[in-house]
């Protein structure tokens, strides 16, 4: 079974989020996304797809400029990261209690 994870040019994310490529050029040079290769064209992995899917509907939903989409996710991201940072010491502060 392989599991290599497909690439997309600009053109087959554009078309898979259903975003004009302008769109995904300017979430590209937010930083929300990287391409994962620009040898000669940008490719990106399959898996940015959730990300400019949950992106988009952050502009869309809350009516967010793109660099206030960027902020938000970073936001998100940094949240979930103390949530499991949290539930860790949590669970490490239980032993020693125990």
């Amino acid at each position: 079974m392989n599991n290599s994870v497909r690439r997309l040019t600009l053109t087959e994310l554009s078309r898979r989020v259903a975003l004009p490529v302008a769109t995904v050029t300017e979430i590209v040079e937010l930083g929300i996304i990287e391409p994962q290769a620009r040898d000669p064209h940008w490719l990106f992995d399959e898996t940015v797809t959730v990300i400019v899917t949950r992106a988009a509907r952050l502009h869309r939903d809350l009516a967010l400029d793109w660099s206030g989409v960027a902020l938000a996710l970073e936001l998100i991201e940094d949240n979930q990261r103390l949530r499991r940072e949290n539930a860790a010491l949590r669970r490490r502060l239980a032993r020693l209690l125990e």
